[in-house]
C-alpha cells in the first residue's frame, strides 16, 4: 500500500510538472510615458472644459455653512483657478530660486527679491526671475482677494486683504525649506 502511494505521489509530481509546462504567463503591455493622467491633468488644472458655459460642481469640507452634514456647494471660480494654476505651474522655478536664496517669503504673502550677484551680472536672467516673481505674486494676490469674496460675497477691503497675506505668509514660513529666506511678522529676514 506504501509503494502504491509513492508510486501515485511520483506520477502526480510528474503529471503537475507537464502541466506547469503548458502553462505561459503573458504579462499585459505597458506603456509608459511622459503623459499626465486625466486625473492629474484635472488636479493641476490643464484640462480642457466640455463646454464654455459649464459650472464644476464639488463638495467642499467646511466648519461652517449652516448645514448638518458641514458641506458647502462651491460653484467653478474661474479667476481663482487660473491663479491656482499658475501658481502650480511656477512651483518648481520658484523653489529653486528660494534655494538659491534669490527670492523670500516676506511676512505680507508675497516673493520679494534678494540681490544675488548671479542675477545682478545676468541682466536676461534676472528679467526671467522677476517675471516669474510678479506672475506669482499677480496670482497670490487673485487669491486672497477671490478667497475672501467668496467667503463674504463683497469686494474684501485692504485691511482684509493684508491680513489673509498675513496668514499665508505664516503658513509659508512652517512649509519653508531648509535654507529658504522668510521674513517674521516683525519684519526680520532669516534663513530657515
Amino acid at each position: 500500500m506504501k509503494g502504491h502511494r509513492v508510486i501515485a505521489a511520483f506520477f502526480l509530481a510528474a503529471a503537475l510538472i507537464n502541466i506547469s509546462a503548458c502553462i505561459t504567463i503573458v504579462p499585459p503591455k505597458i506603456s509608459i510615458t511622459g503623459e499626465k493622467t486625466v486625473i492629474e491633468r484635472q488636479i493641476t488644472g490643464e484640462y480642457m472644459e466640455l463646454e464654455p458655459d459649464a459650472w464644476v460642481i464639488s463638495s467642499v469640507k467646511t466648519l461652517s455653512g449652516g448645514s448638518s452634514t458641514g458641506m458647502l456647494i462651491a460653484g467653478y471660480d474661474e479667476e481663482l483657478v487660473n491663479a491656482i494654476s499658475i501658481r502650480n505651474f511656477n512651483h518648481d522655478k520658484i523653489v529653486r530660486y528660494k534655494s538659491e536664496g534669490a527670492i523670500g517669503e516676506a511676512s505680507t504673502g508675497f516673493l520679494v527679491y534678494r540681490s544675488l550677484p548671479l542675477y545682478e551680472n545676468q541682466k536676461a536672467e534676472k528679467d526671467i526671475l522677476m517675471a516669474v516673481m510678479k506672475n506669482e505674486n499677480d496670482a497670490r494676490l487673485t487669491i486672497f482677494k477671490r478667497s475672501i469674496f467668496l467667503k463674504e460675497k463683497r469686494q474684501p477691503t485692504q485691511n482684509e486683504i493684508n491680513g489673509f497675506g498675513q496668514t499665508f505668509a505664516a503658513e509659508q514660513r512652517k512649509f519653508a525649506l531648509q535654507g529658504d529666506w522668510i521674513q517674521d511678522a516683525a519684519g526680520r529676514w532669516t534663513q530657515k
